[in-house]
């Protein structure tokens, strides 16, 4: 489709660039270039994601690539790729690209893209900066720069915002956290190290949950007949039927339907539309180790039926573990931790080395996975009252949260008010 041809078909065969980034002493804010490494507000150019050329969305991918070089990895996250804020993009046209250069910019000047050393794409809703993809992107930071070269005052001010609002700050300064009073939560990753069926005999033994789901899965299998993992599903109808069941988990567990606006079940359609897909291949004893971003349908059959599906995202051999959902007629069997433990099992031959579930300390994240870090949120600001509204907001969260019978009230308010809370997606 039209609104894809910027910046997909064009990043899978670039040419990686050179990104030199000096290690130096504390910051000093002046104009035009900073001596100690330091980009200040006249290095920074906004630009429209519609507005990008080829040149500076290829240049964007090899500093991207460099960065994670320097960062032995821990930056590599598809929410990080310009296919994702593309996919954004063509799901609700308002992606926001602030571009740092070598040296000062003017609005009057072409900016070269041989020139741009970190991008930084977001949303600016009112005065406020946020993700792009919103809540869906649990991955934020500037990327190819790195954190100690970040001035957010120096980003701010060009970016014309008086804060961004951040959930996943990946890789955040200790300065960061102290001065903009930053919070941290657990992020959770599983990493195979070249040898999936090893994780996954680890996790059994050390996981009550995942050592007897073996019993589930044969139970399912001979009621409803033999199990056939799906990894790379590309029916529509699949993918459409995914996304009711997750809708209705929502709903059953009173939280916020994040499909609920129509823009995030378009997002979900275009990252596995024809143009995402271009180049690959459709088997099942396909390699994803060099495939470039895009959306990742898995499925779990018994039989003829669809018990689990998940919708994620794969890049390089590493899956992001997005919405993973299933039949609820099948749930007595937990068809969810079913599939997942047979995406783990196939893994290592479809040329998978690590799956991230992202942030967040939801017991499943934990029994599956081996390997945690930290990733901080909050809100960065240089004004008060914008910091004092965050924390109004989210001590007002906090102690509803500790409400007793708080599940109850959760049910009524949910109820009553189906989009409480969907201004995170706005």
């Amino acid at each position: 489709m039209s609104d894809l041809s910027l910046g997909i078909g064009q990043l899978d065969n670039d040419q990686l660039g050179g990104v030199s980034i000096q290690r130096t002493s504390p910051p000093v804010r002046r104009a035009g270039y900073a001596d100690n490494g330091i980009v200040t507000a006249a290095q920074i150019r906004v630009f429209p994601f519609a507005g990008l050329s080829p040149a500076m969305l290829q240049r964007w991918e090899s500093v991207r690539r460099d960065s994670l070089a320097e960062s032995s990895g821990h930056r590599d996250h598809p929410f990080f790729s310009p296919r994702f804020a593309s996919a954004v993009q063509a799901a609700r046209g308002d992606v926001l690209v602030a571009v740092a250069f070598s040296g000062p910019v003017s609005d009057a000047c072409s900016s070269d893209a041989a020139d741009a050393i970190g991008f930084l794409p977001f949303h600016r809703i009112g005065r406020i900066g946020l993700p792009v993809g919103r809540f869906l992107n649990d991955a934020q930071n500037v990327i190819g720069l790195a954190s100690e070269r970040i001035d957010w005052s120096q980003w701010m001010r060009a970016c014309d915002v008086a804060a961004f609002e951040l959930h996943a700050i990946i890789q955040a300064e200790a300065s960061w956290i102290s001065d903009y009073r930053l919070q941290e939560v657990k992020a959770f990753r599983a990493d195979f190290e070249g040898d999936s069926p090893a994780f996954l005999r680890r996790l059994e033994r050390e996981h009550r949950t995942i050592g007897k789901q073996g019993q589930k899965t044969r139970k399912l299998e001979r009621e409803f007949g033999p199990l056939r993992l799906e990894i790379d599903c590309r029916c529509p109808d699949v993918l459409e039927q995914a996304i009711t069941w997750k809708r209705a988990q929502y709903q059953r567990t009173h939280i916020l339907d994040l499909f609920l606006p129509d823009w995030t079940r378009r997002l979900i359609q275009v990252l596995h539309e024809p143009g995402m897909l271009a180049g690959t291949q459709s088997c099942d004893s396909m390699s994803f180790a060099d495939e470039s971003l895009r959306g990742l349908l898995s499925v779990l059959r018994a039989g003829d039926h669809v018990v689990a599906a998940h919708i994620g995202m794969i890049e390089r051999g590493q899956l992001h573990y997005w919405f993973p959902t299933y039949d609820p007629a099948f749930s007595r069997c937990s068809p969810g931790t079913a599939l997942f433990t047979e995406i783990v099992r196939a893994a290592t031959l479809h040329g998978i080395d690590g799956i991230d579930m992202g942030y967040g300390e939801q017991p499943y994240k934990q029994k599956q996975t081996g390997t945690t870090s930290r990733v901080a949120f909050g809100i960065i600001t240089d004004s008060k009252w914008q910091r004092v509204n965050y924390r109004f907001k989210q001590q007002a969260v906090a102690c509803l949260k500790r409400m007793p019978m708080k599940e109850f009230f959760k049910k009524g308010w949910r109820t009553i008010h189906p989009t409480a809370g969907i201004q995170k997606l706005s």
